[in-house]
């Protein structure tokens, strides 16, 4: 599965925050928002700034689960964004694609819909 990767101009936080704000418009449900540098912190290690969203709508991914249950294993969505060790902020998820390379989805018309999404979404944050 090919990771997909596009620079912000926001910091980690303000670009998760408009993630965020966009999916739920898109009355997509949110499942999760993971802040790996405060979890680090909790015991006591350090890290760059890193946040994660597990999103999804159940429309597109029970069709793809339909087709083989163990896509499970990557669905809901997830997109990170995270800061490198020059302070560059990026987003970064996994081309839906790839999905047919490790479960029985060939074919499936809504990796297509949901790669789109994807790429539209995280699109609208970055710029």
């Amino acid at each position: 599965m090919s990771l997909i990767k596009k620079q912000s101009q926001y910091s980690v936080k303000d670009t998760m925050d408009k993630f965020e704000a966009l999916v739920k418009s898109k009355d997509m449900t949110v499942f999760a928002r993971v802040d790996h540098k405060q979890n680090a912190a909790s015991v006591d290690m350090q890290m760059n700034d890193a946040e994660v969203l597990i999103f999804g709508n159940p429309k597109g991914g029970t069709v793809i689960m339909q087709k083989d249950s163990a896509a499970a294993l990557d669905l809901p969505l997830r997109v990170a964004v995270y800061a490198d060790d020059t302070g560059d902020v990026f987003v970064s998820y996994h081309d839906q694609h790839g999905l047919s390379a490790l479960y029985d989805v060939e074919g499936v018309p809504v990796l297509d819909v949901v790669t789109e999404a994807l790429d539209n979404l995280t699109n609208a944050v970055v710029a």
